[in-house]
């Protein structure tokens, strides 16, 4: 089986009152080529997409993996996940010198914020560089990103 093409649906849920399993954990794995690594500021990377009305993507945690090619990427490398519409930041940063920047290949973990986040129905969620596009830098990137969609229209 091939896990890139493979959304995982972890039933490991409790179910409320009424027996509904809700916000099933889930796991995509993105690939972003270096043509989009370049404009992660400018085009942010989709990672889950819009889930539909009535419904939100609530962001658990990731694993990031630069799979090092020849050049380093440089500036403009602290990353983060973001709801797509409102620009809502949902994780901590990665910082430009603990994986953008790296010359080997590199592995990061990154979590969601530990405060309250206001959230809107119908939005993806996507990663991006927080201030500018990188420059230079040759290195494709993997994301396997860990969420759950809540449906508020049951």
């Amino acid at each position: 089986m091939n896990r890139a093409n493979v959304s995982w649906n972890l039933q490991n849920q409790l179910a409320d009152s009424d027996g509904v399993k809700a916000g099933t954990l889930l796991e995509k794995i993105v690939d972003i080529p270096v043509a989009e690594v370049l404009t992660l500021w400018s085009v942010p990377k989709e990672c889950v997409p819009a889930p539909g009305v009535g419904k939100v993507v609530e962001f658990v945690s990731a694993v990031l993996f630069l799979d090092f090619g020849t050049t380093q990427y440089a500036t403009a490398g602290n990353l983060r996940f973001h709801m797509a519409t409102t620009g809502t930041v949902v994780s901590d940063q990665i910082d430009t010198g603990d994986f953008m920047d790296e010359a080997a290949d590199t592995y990061r973990v990154v979590h969601a914020l530990y405060a309250d986040e206001s959230l809107q129905d119908n939005e993806a969620l996507t990663l991006m560089c927080k201030t500018a596009d990188p420059t230079a830098g040759d290195s494709p990137i993997k994301v396997s990103v860990m969420y759950r969609i809540h449906d508020f229209t049951i």
